[in-house]
C-alpha cells in the first residue's frame, strides 16, 4: 500500500493549488470590481481610459523624451493615419474580361530607365528600398539582401550609408545611392553601379539633416570615418543642376534617378526634376520606414504612398515624359496585394524596406527574445552590440524565399484579373472599399452600383413612368371626357 502515498501527496498538492488559485482569482475580482466603484484617477482602471486617450506607443515616446530629453525616436516605420491600400480591393475577372488559367503565363520583367543607353532590367517590378550600412543595418544585413536581391533578378539600393564592397561583389543589379553626406562620391564607386539615385529627401525625415555619434555607428563604419560623427546635411551640398550633369558626366549610360518625399505640392517638384532629364523618380510615402528618425517627422509628415503614386502618374502624362521616366514608389507596402495595388494605380517599381528585414529575421528571432527587440538582430549598432550574429546564409535564403513568394502572388493577382502581364494593371481593375478611397484614388466604389447597373435602373424607372402614363390615359377613355 506504500505505492499509494505518492499519490495522495501528489492529490493533496493538486487540491491545495486549486483552492490558492480561485481564493486568488476571486480576491483579485474582488479588489477590481471594488476599484471601478470609485474613482478611476485613483485605482488601477485609470490605465484603461488613458490606453484609451493615448497610444501605447504615445506613452512609449513619453517617457523616451521624459527619460533622456532629446527627440523620440521609433524604428523601422510609422504609423498611417490614413492607408488606403487597405481600402481597396481586386474587382474579379468572370465572363467578360474572363480569368486567365492556372498555368497561363503572366510576365513580371520591367526596366527601370527604358531610354537611357544601359537600362536596368528587373525580373519583377520589386526591388530592396535603401537602407545604408551603418546608419540603418549592419554589414551582414546588407550583404543577405544583397545575395537575395540577385538570386531573385532584381536590384538592391545602397542607402545613405558608405560605400560597402562586399554589397557590390554580391548584388548583380546595384543601384548606389547619392545622399546628401560626403562618403561614396567617388568616381571610382559611382562607376561601379547599374544606377545611381540622388536622395534629396525621405519620407520618415523629410528633408532635415540628421547627426548620429560615433559611438552609434556600426564599428567599421566608424573607424572608416575615424571617430568622427555622421552628418547629413539638410540640402543637396551643390546646386541640383550641377550634381545631375556631375553624375551624368561621370556615368553617362546608366540610369539616373531622383528620391524625394512625398508632399502636396508633388506636381512642382516633377516638373523640376524631370526638366533636368532624369530616368526615374522615386517617391517615397509617408509610412516610409527607418532605423530611427524623429517620431515628431516620420509620424506626422508626408503624403499616403497610394495617393503620391495617382498622382505623380497623371502629373507625368500631363507632362508628356511618362514613357521615358520610371515611376518607382515605397513606404508602408506588407505583401504582393499592396505591390499590385501600387502596379495599378500607376507605379511601375515598388520599393520594399522593413518587411524584408521581418523575412531575413526569420528563424534568428529565437536568439535574442525575450531579453532584447527582435529589431536587434538588423539595425545598425555601435561598439556596444550583444546581439548574436546573423547567420547570413539562412536570412539570405529567407528573403529569397520572401520575393520568389511575392512573384506567384503577383502571376496569381494578375490571372484573377485577367491580364498577362503587372504592365497591364490598370485602376479599372480596383474597388474601393469606401467613398473617400473612391473620390480621392478615382477608383469604382463597391457600395455603388456599376455603370449598366446604373443604365438598367434609369430604363426601369423610365418603363414604370410610362406605365403610370398608359395607365392614367386607359382610364381617361374607359371613363369619357367630364363636359363633352
Amino acid at each position: 500500500m506504500i505505492w499509494i502515498i505518492p499519490f495522495i501527496t501528489a492529490g493533496l498538492i493538486l487540491a491545495i493549488l486549486t483552492v490558492a488559485v480561485v481564493w486568488g482569482f476571486r480576491r483579485l475580482m474582488r479588489r477590481g470590481e471594488a476599484a471601478l466603484g470609485h474613482n478611476a484617477g485613483w485605482s488601477i482602471a485609470e490605465w484603461f481610459f488613458s490606453l484609451k486617450t493615448h497610444d501605447v506607443s504615445d506613452i512609449a515616446l513619453t517617457m523616451q523624451r521624459a527619460e533622456q530629453g532629446t527627440p523620440a525616436q521609433h524604428p523601422l516605420g510609422s504609423r498611417p493615419h490614413v492607408d488606403w491600400l487597405d481600402q481597396i480591393g481586386f474587382d474579379p475577372a468572370t465572363l467578360i474580361p474572363g480569368a486567365l488559367a492556372q498555368k497561363h503565363p503572366v510576365s513580371l520583367n520591367t526596366v527601370i530607365g527604358p531610354e537611357a543607353r544601359r537600362p536596368l532590367p528587373l525580373a519583377l517590378p520589386v526591388i530592396v528600398a535603401p537602407m545604408g550600412y551603418g546608419l540603418a543595418v549592419d554589414e551582414d544585413v546588407k550583404v543577405a539582401l544583397a545575395e537575395a536581391a540577385s538570386v531573385s533578378g532584381t536590384a538592391i539600393v545602397t542607402g545613405e550609408g558608405p560605400y560597402l564592397p562586399e554589397e557590390r561583389a554580391l548584388a548583380e543589379r546595384w543601384v548606389l545611392q547619392l545622399s546628401r553626406a560626403p562618403w561614396a562620391h567617388q568616381p571610382e564607386v559611382l562607376r561601379l553601379a547599374d544606377m545611381v539615385e540622388i536622395q534629396l529627401s525621405q519620407g520618415a525625415e523629410a528633408g532635415i539633416g540628421i547627426q548620429k555619434p560615433a559611438s552609434a555607428l556600426a564599428p567599421r563604419m566608424a573607424r572608416d570615418l575615424g571617430g568622427q560623427k555622421a552628418v547629413i546635411h539638410h540640402a543637396p551640398f551643390r546646386k541640383l543642376e550641377d550634381w545631375v550633369s556631375d553624375v551624368r558626366a561621370m556615368v553617362p549610360d546608366v540610369p539616373i534617378g531622383i528620391k524625394i518625399a512625398g508632399s502636396h505640392h508633388l506636381e512642382d517638384d516633377l516638373t523640376y526634376l524631370t526638366a533636368l532629364g532624369i530616368d526615374a523618380v522615386t517617391l517615397d510615402g509617408s509610412t516610409a520606414g527607418s532605423a530611427g528618425s524623429p517620431a515628431v517627422i516620420s509620424d506626422h509628415f508626408g503624403v499616403t504612398t497610394a495617393l503620391l503614386t495617382v498622382r505623380a502618374h497623371r502629373w507625368l502624362q500631363v507632362l508628356g515624359v511618362r514613357n521615358r521616366v520610371t515611376l518607382i514608389v515605397s513606404g508602408g507596402v506588407h505583401d504582393a496585394a499592396d505591390i499590385a495595388k501600387l502596379l495599378a494605380l500607376g507605379a511601375d517599381v515598388v520599393a520594399v524596406g522593413s518587411i524584408l528585414l521581418f523575412a531575413l529575421a526569420h528563424e534568428e528571432v529565437w536568439k535574442i527574445v525575450p531579453e532584447k527587440p527582435p529589431t536587434a538582430l538588423v539595425l545598425a549598432h555601435g561598439s556596444k552590440r550583444t546581439a548574436p550574429p546573423l547567420n547570413r546564409d539562412r536570412a539570405a535564403e529567407h528573403v529569397a524565399n520572401w520575393f520568389e513568394a511575392t512573384a506567384k502572388e503577383l502571376r496569381e493577382i494578375c490571372r484573377a484579373v485577367g491580364v498577362g502581364s503587372t504592365h497591364d494593371l490598370q485602376p479599372f481593375h480596383l474597388i474601393a472599399r469606401t467613398p473617400e478611397a473612391a473620390r480621392v484614388l478615382g477608383l469604382s466604389y463597391d457600395g455603388e452600383p456599376g455603370p449598366w447597373q446604373r443604365v438598367a435602373h434609369s430604363l426601369e424607372r423610365l418603363v414604370e413612368a410610362y406605365q403610370e402614363e398608359d395607365e392614367a390615359l386607359w382610364r381617361i377613355l374607359q371613363t369619357g371626357f367630364p363636359g363633352i
